[in-house]
């Protein structure tokens, strides 16, 4: 069976990829939408299969405790060694991602590579400390640990004094290349130099830090200054990728890039990806690269695709609603979902000093679809029912009609009692 990797460039537009992204090679799905408008209910179609809602993930329930088995427990079953190795902390912060993992690696664990390496990550995430004397007290473990004490002690200082720049992708790359992959492996990927804060690559900038409250209130955020650091950030990714890709190329017979959703600078008066289902937002890049695979191709697919490719390539067996892409995938009707702002969403308006109105105004869901053609439907919270494209009949019946064929699963509320080192960071990278 394939080895295969699924690679997650964090927040990288549709139009950036295409520009900054030309030299991967690959089957390229010009016409690939995302299910939702940011990281964790696209994370949970791409190891489920199944809408977000289905599986009762969302922004008030955002671990991942469905019932139904993950692709990596199907994978663990099927004999695969999976491992996930993720600079975004969403995927590391809450309940559940890391079933059927074998190896899950966040943020502030990924220079902890070497066997005789103290897990500073790990620490960080059981201690009650914050700022600098969770460091402290991590310090004063490490010493006390069974584990190469010089060399855990140099990582931990690397750990705190790594430039805020780095969206994880070198560390990536590093553990990569420190890795010993066998037959039979899936590894997926996350990586954030495409998120905000926007950190230029020239010494001596600062980073441009833009949030979804920013367009809610009376102070204008230089949207050209914040567009310019953001082409720089994936010009930046780009280049740190191109070495991650050559890696995974020599271990993995298919790796599979994408993007969960993308980002707005001012389009619908709105920045970041928090608020709506533009479709600057849902559109997203695609590329499958393997062997003989090459050209672009035009069909609508959705990243739910995505999980049937990887079953099949490893043949495993999965429930699941997507089509394998490099099987003639037949174009459907695709919808995608929004369930409201994230709980600390309301801290941010306040210290932006952004109304509260226009918070309480976006928490009702929206629902929208992107049809077999590529024409495109989505509700709004301001502006109504908005399309893109030409529609044969009345979208708005055939909205309804995906949604009945839904079996949402209802969950409860969601535990703010996290504690995650990457919070300590300007304005938590890796936030909505």
């Amino acid at each position: 069976m394939d080895n295969v990797a699924v690679v997650v460039l964090d927040t990288l537009r549709y139009d950036e990829f295409s520009t900054a992204f030309d030299w991967l090679p690959g089957r390229r799905f010009t016409s690939a939408f995302s299910p939702s408008h940011w990281t964790v209910p696209v994370h949970a179609a791409l190891f489920t299969g199944h809408y977000a809602s289905e599986v009762g993930v969302h922004s008030r329930s955002p671990a991942l405790d469905c019932p139904a088995p993950t692709l990596a427990e199907r994978l663990s079953a099927a004999g695969y060694r999976t491992r996930t190795f993720t600079a975004n902390p969403k995927l590391h912060r809450y309940d559940g991602w890391e079933r059927g993992f074998d190896e899950f690696v966040g943020y502030a664990s990924l220079d902890a590579y070497h066997p005789d390496s103290f897990d500073w990550g790990t620490c960080f995430d059981g201690a009650d400390a914050t700022g600098y004397r969770r460091y402290l007290d991590a310090v004063c473990q490490c010493l006390r640990a069974d584990c190469d004490t010089f060399r855990s002690l140099r990582e931990g200082y690397d750990l705190l004094t790594r430039s805020p720049a780095d969206g994880g992708a070198t560390a990536v790359r590093d553990r990569l290349r420190a890795s010993d992959f066998g037959d039979r492996e899936f590894c997926f990927l996350n990586l954030t130099e495409a998120h905000t804060p926007y950190y230029p690559p020239s010494p001596g900038e600062d980073p441009v830090v833009v949030v979804a409250a920013d367009a809610f209130t009376d102070t204008p955020v230089d949207l050209d200054r914040a567009r310019r650091a953001y082409r720089r950030s994936v010009a930046t990714l780009s280049e740190t990728y191109r070495e991650i890709f050559d890696e995974l190329r020599d271990s993995f017979d298919y790796v599979i890039t994408l993007s969960d959703h993308g980002e707005l600078f001012g389009e619908y008066d709105m920045v970041a990806h928090s608020f709506g289902l533009y479709p600057e937002l849902t559109r997203v890049p695609l590329v499958v690269s393997g062997p003989g695979l090459e050209g672009r191709e035009n069909r609508v697919v959705s990243l739910l695709d995505v999980h049937r490719t990887v079953a099949d390539l490893t043949g495993i067996e999965v429930e699941s609603h997507g089509q394998n892409l490099l099987d003639d995938p037949q174009p459907v009707d695709r919808l995608v979902e929004y369930h409201g702002p994230l709980p600390f969403h309301e801290a941010q308006f306040e210290r932006r000093d952004a109304p509260l109105e226009a918070l309480e105004r976006r928490r009702s869901p929206l629902w929208g679809f992107v049809a077999a053609d590529g024409s495109y439907a989505y509700e709004t919270h301001t502006e109504g029912f908005q399309t893109v494209g030409e529609f044969d009949g009345d979208p708005r019946a055939r909205l309804r009609s995906l949604r009945t064929d839904l079996d949402p699963r209802a969950v409860g509320g969601l535990d703010e009692s996290f504690s995650d080192p990457v919070r300590e960071r300007p304005e938590e990278r890796g936030s909505a």
